[in-house]
């Protein structure tokens, strides 16, 4: 079953009613348009559709109503209540959940968890967290999304705790929020830049105990300014579609270090190997990371997931302390091949971002010859109508970057492509 609906509580009904009589659940954002859902009903196999109308799902009629056809893939809009699901005949996966990956570094696969990886992860997330049935949510990151699903539904169902949804955030729906006692605050860098818009961040929000970022990665100048006003340092959390929500850095700690994703959730272990020999990397040495959870993923629908010793193949790359603290440091498939030299984009855009007039950077591979790549950097000025100059942006990097790490090409662009999860859609500006 196909769930194409908003941060509703009819979201909430029918997620939950689906799994409770075993039927596989498949969250879709309801921005994804009708081609694409065609392509992930004829992938996944999906029987029915449940989808909103006029804002609420419609439940006027006991008899599916066909919408339309497209490559052999028929929509429905199902009028039933969520308890007579288990009359549908089940999908396969016939249990669980699927989940559409990102797709921001590789081609988007779909995803299958088992009911059991969702109980695991919310299990953790309480421990972790610290939720109890006191604590209020904000559910604004979209519940289509693992992400929002795992912190904005199952996590507090869980600990007990009420979850306050909204679609989505904006400097309006800040005011509306203010009665609310939201005490935990799951967010995308993309809220927390909203919120560092307001005169006070939370000023809408005075009962906000913990706030924390996932999703992308969250700039050091939207980190540094949020806590500039306000009380209240910004948490991280690790994971991805596959995995779940695997590491917590919580804000709260004595040795709180912004920079790092924080230490593993009690369930969950975490290898370290070099990239190309796959042997264990030195303590403290970078390497990609392996990750094994009960809260991983069973496998994709139609192919095998990535596995070494036992553990999840993550492409990201990164490095454990002595603390038992996780650093991402990039992603194996963004290294870009300069011709003897491979750069970590990360890296290079983390340098631009700490000029001054610089809101976020990009760095991408511009193909030089059939072997090599150049990077080539699109920076999103702080003050548009003041935007700084090439030879101050070179002249800022050139002392941090060695040199075949600097940008042969420097554009100026008015923001960058995301996903509705905050992620850059990186592949939209890539040149073909």
């Amino acid at each position: 079953m196909i769930l194409q609906c908003a941060n509703v509580v009819d979201f909430a009904i029918w997620f939950l009613a689906a799994l409770v009589v075993k039927v596989s659940v498949f969250p879709v954002s309801p921005a994804v348009p009708k081609l694409e859902v065609d392509r992930l009903v004829i992938e996944s196999g999906a029987k029915t559709i449940v989808t909103t109308v006029r804002g609420r799902v419609d439940a006027e009629s006991l008899t599916p109503r066909v919408l339309g056809t497209e490559n052999s893939a028929t929509h429905f809009a199902i009028a039933l209540s969520p308890k007579d699901l288990a009359q549908f005949t089940r999908q396969t996966p016939s249990t669980g959940i699927l989940l559409a990956s990102s797709g921001t570094t590789s081609a988007p696969k779909i995803v299958h968890r088992s009911v059991e990886s969702l109980d695991a992860v919310a299990r953790d997330m309480v421990e972790a967290i610290g939720l109890t049935r006191h604590d209020r949510v904000l559910a604004a990151v979209p519940l289509t999304h693992s992400y929002g699903l795992e912190h904005g539904l199952l996590g507090p169902l869980t600990a007990g705790a009420s979850v306050v949804l909204t679609d989505g955030m904006d400097l309006a729906s800040l005011a509306r929020l203010a009665g609310f006692h939201i005490s935990i605050l799951p967010a995308v860098p993309a809220m927390i830049e909203i919120l560092c818009g307001t005169n006070s961040p939370v000023a809408s929000m005075r009962t906000l105990r913990l706030i924390y970022s996932a999703g992308a990665p969250l700039p050091a100048s939207v980190r540094d300014q949020f806590t500039q006003h306000c009380s209240l340092k910004i948490g991280q959390v690790y994971g991805m579609t596959e995995i779940g929500s695997v590491t917590f850095n919580d804000p709260r700690d004595a040795n709180f270090d912004a920079s790092c994703v924080g230490r593993p959730m009690r369930s969950v272990s975490i290898l370290v190997v070099d990239p190309d020999s796959r042997a264990g990397a030195p303590e403290g040495a970078e390497g990609e990371l392996l990750v094994h959870s009960p809260s991983m993923l069973c496998g994709y629908v139609g192919e095998p997931a990535p596995m070494e010793h036992g553990h999840f193949v993550t492409g990201d790359l990164g490095r454990v302390d002595l603390q038992g603290r996780v650093t991402i440091t990039g992603r194996r498939r963004l290294l870009i091949d300069t011709g003897g030299l491979k750069v970590n984009p990360l890296e290079v855009e983390a340098v631009f971002q700490e000029h001054a007039g610089v809101a976020e950077c990009l760095v991408l591979p511009m193909r030089q010859s059939c072997t090599v790549d150049r990077l080539r950097a699109i920076i999103v000025p702080r003050d548009p109508a003041a935007p700084p100059t090439e030879d101050s942006l070179r002249s800022f990097a050139r002392g941090r970057l060695a040199a075949g790490k600097l940008p042969r090409i420097i554009e100026l662009a008015p923001s960058l492509p995301r996903s509705a999860s905050g992620k850059v859609l990186r592949a939209a500006l890539e040149e073909p």
